[in-house]
């Protein structure tokens, strides 16, 4: 999928949105002939996957990049287990071959540790609740609480801009009104919108 499309897919406006992400993910796209650059089927997964999180509101910096895990087994065969991130997926070259399958059978400790993994794994991207963001700015409503630009990004996955000539813009059924700034960010009071 070439950069174009990578925008549209993720509906980022800039391609500096995209190469951050690329960047956090270590992940460098591959060339065609014509020398344009396009995303490998297996990065495009991780891709979507860090897209997810940070629709679910989720931040970069929360999401958990798959890594590399080896078990070496009691007969001293090694086993690799990859994520979609391998170094080959972070150079950007698609890796198509399969690790040898071993015909030995697992032992108790393989099953174990399999299983331990597959539960680390399920509870670093915890289930996806689209209402939390929602619960997280009535809670700050209701306190009074200002929000910093980063803080209102990490809680909804985008910036809040002003609309022109206001103090303030409005996102999904919420009015944040700049305050005030801390440092180099805007403060956001949250308002509801009342229907």
């Amino acid at each position: 999928m070439n950069v174009q499309d990578l925008l549209k897919r993720y509906g980022l406006n800039s391609r500096t949105s995209l190469y951050k992400r690329l960047n956090y993910l270590e992940m460098e796209l591959a060339k065609n002939t014509d020398d344009k650059r396009f995303a490998t089927p297996g990065q495009l997964k991780l891709l979507d996957q860090l897209h997810d999180h940070i629709k679910a509101g989720g931040s970069m910096a929360t999401f958990a990049l798959p890594s590399q895990v080896d078990v070496v087994s009691a007969e001293s065969e090694q086993y690799s287990v990859q994520g979609e991130q391998s170094n080959n997926a972070k150079n950007g070259l698609q890796s198509e071959q399969q690790s040898e399958q071993h015909s030995v059978q697992p032992s108790n400790s393989e099953m174990l540790l399999e299983s331990l993994v597959g539960a680390v794994i399920q509870n670093m991207n915890p289930p996806f609740n689209p209402l939390q963001k929602h619960l997280d700015l009535i809670k700050c409503e209701e306190k009074k609480i200002l929000l910093t630009t980063k803080e209102v990004e990490e809680i909804i996955g985008r910036k809040p801009r002003k609309i022109k000539g206001e103090s303030y813009g409005i996102i999904g059924g919420w009015k944040f009104i700049a305050k005030g700034r801390s440092g180099n960010q805007i403060l956001w009071q949250v308002e509801q919108l009342k229907v």
